[in-house]
């Protein structure tokens, strides 16, 4: 059996992975492996040099990630055992945060894993290519839904506050007498005119109400998510003084993802408040605002159900751009990323008092919700000082908008 010793004066002879050959175990260090044995020849000597220069260029040549990966166990296991602090946080990392596999958990993996690496120079080729192609793509998803939300106010929004405000002062003008809708007046408007004024959307509230409803719940899990996840991200305990930044993730047997953030440096939290969570929740309370003013300037309820579609097409950019663009095995990366938090309970009493407390929580959300649609109706800028009078004066004509042949009969139709 071969023994291999490690040369003093070599580069990395004062590193980790010199303190793990000097104990006598196996090295991926590029540098002197010789025979311990003594050659007993001149022909011994000079076939051991041999063989030590041959495994130093496959060395060279094939081990790049495989050192880093064995420097990388060597950091874990020295500030495990050296670093009581860094021992702590791992044994208390126990709550899983998913991160969403889209353009903007890709930018936590650069902002958590990359941008360390490159500011400490130790980035790999594979790292400065992931890191450019990914900030290309999430610069494009910016400007994607930055460019969406403008044209939606300018060219959609607009046009249909627009027609709906023309359509209510029209009935205004032809339909009422002393301030009241006058019953004779409006049976004499046109039928076009009737069906534009009663297919408003806001002349049916309560199918308004869910359609917002479902646009805002929408907008809410996006919202909570993505506050929830900076919280935790500001919660996570501080990566301890002096240790590497790769020791921010961690593969952990308490999650079933394979890199776990179980602690941060202060970069690296006000990196992903200021690059991906505040941008995010931003561009989401933007699009919330303008989709419900879009929604209730609808000028039938056809628009409003498609204008709904449209809408849920829009907030799904991020997802879209990364499932075609990103390659599958930097896409099964991100999915299996996640922030790992510290335990809120020590035991089971306070467990089950921290889940009720999230029912609770929940059920504050659902209130909300609601209570943003009823403002949002209450408050709506499409026909400001509304006062609810379309449905009342449209509830004759609709009655009398239904078909005159009943199902399955069979005279409707006669030939001749």
């Amino acid at each position: 059996m071969r023994s291999v010793s490690y040369k003093e004066g070599d580069p990395d002879f004062d590193s980790p992975r010199g303190e793990y050959i000097l104990r006598g175990e196996a090295s991926s260090s590029r540098e002197d492996y010789v025979l311990a044995a003594e050659p007993d020849s001149q022909n011994d000597e000079d076939n051991a040099v041999v063989q030590t220069r041959s495994l130093d260029n496959i060395s060279r040549s094939t081990s790049v990630i495989e050192e880093t990966e064995h420097e990388l166990e060597l950091l874990v296991l020295r500030a495990e055992q050296n670093n009581p602090e860094y021992a702590n946080i791992v044994a208390n990392a126990t709550r899983v945060e998913d991160v969403s596999c889209d353009v903007w958990g890709a930018s936590i993996w650069i902002v958590v894993h990359d941008l360390p690496d490159f500011r400490a120079g130790r980035m790999l080729f594979e790292g400065r290519v992931r890191l450019a192609f990914v900030g290309f793509v999430f610069i494009i998803n910016f400007l994607i839904q930055s460019i969406l939300l403008y044209f939606i106010i300018t060219l959609l929004m607009a046009p249909g506050l627009l027609s709906t405000q023309n359509i209510y002062r029209k009935f205004h003008k032809e339909a009422f007498m002393e301030a009241a809708v006058d019953a004779d007046k409006f049976d004499a408007m046109s039928s076009r005119d009737k069906s534009n004024l009663c297919g408003l959307a806001l002349s049916q509230l309560m199918f308004v109400r869910v359609i917002l409803f479902l646009w805002v719940t929408l907008n809410v899990g996006e919202l909570r998510d993505c506050f929830t996840k900076m919280l935790g991200a500001f919660s996570l305990p501080d990566l301890p003084e002096g240790l590497d930044t790769r020791l921010m993730k961690r593969d952990l047997a308490a999650s079933d993802n394979v890199h776990n953030i179980i602690c941060l440096n202060m970069k690296g939290k006000l990196g992903l408040a200021i690059l991906i969570f505040i941008p995010k929740m931003i561009i989401a309370l933007v699009l919330m605002l303008t989709g419900c003013i879009w929604l209730m300037a609808a000028e039938n309820i056809g628009d409003l159900i498609l204008n709904s579609l449209a809408l849920s097409f829009v907030i799904r950019v991020d997802e879209t751009l990364a499932q075609v663009f990103f390659p599958k095995l930097f896409l099964d990366t991100v999915s299996d990323l996640g922030f790992v938090l510290p335990a809120d309970a020590n035991n089971k009493d306070e467990a089950s008092i921290e889940r009720a407390r999230e029912f609770a929580w929940c059920a504050l959300t659902l209130l909300a919700t609601l209570g943003a649609v009823e403002v949002m109706i209450l408050f709506q800028p499409v026909l400001p000082n509304y006062v609810y009078d379309v449905p009342s004066a449209c509830m004759a004509y609709l009655a009398e908008q239904v078909p005159w042949c009943a199902p399955f009969q069979t005279d409707c139709f006669p030939r001749g």
